[in-house]
This record gives C-alpha cells, structure tokens and sequence, in this order.
C-alpha cells in the first residue's frame, strides 16, 4: 500500500483504481466529475470499483454504497469515512 507520512495514503491508492477502471490518467479525475455522466461508467465498470476498493483497501463496499456516490470527491469522501468508522472501532 503507498504511504504518505507513515499513513496509508487512501486516496491515491482510490485514484489508482479508477484510472485502472476508467482507463484514464489520473490527472483526469478531477474531483467535480461525475462517474456516469462525465466518466461514462456503466454498471460493470462501478461493481469493479466496487471490488476493487474492497479488496485493496479492506473495507467493506457493496452495490449499494456506491449507487449514492455521484463524484470523484465523493467516492474519495466515502472511503476516507469508512476508513475512519473502521479504524475507531479499533480504538
């Protein structure tokens, strides 16, 4: 996993995924774009974030999380938040 300042850098381990899944440069997932209107996801293409969030960053993620999250900056805000329910159940 990339570190940054010791912590598990989230959001660019979540930015790597979808460039893998859009097929894009990361440069081009500006936080304001929309996954299916400005990436043009497709139903496939969002249940492969899905697993791959899942699996790479261990949190648990299913169909239904991601059908409320519209943007980059949300899906990045989405996993921040889970990351952070999970780890102050550990605390």
């Amino acid at each position: 996993m990339m570190k940054k300042n010791g912590k598990t850098d989230h959001k660019k381990i979540t930015q790597q995924i979808l460039a893998t899944c859009f097929g894009c440069s990361e440069q081009d997932l500006s936080g304001e774009k929309h996954l299916i209107n400005d990436l043009y996801a497709d139903s496939l293409t969002l249940i492969d974030i899905v697993i791959m969030i899942s699996e790479q960053l261990k949190i648990d993620m299913n169909e239904k999380d991601i059908i409320n999250i519209n943007t980059v900056d949300d899906l990045y805000r989405w996993v921040e938040n889970k990351i952070l329910a999970v780890s102050s159940d550990f605390a």
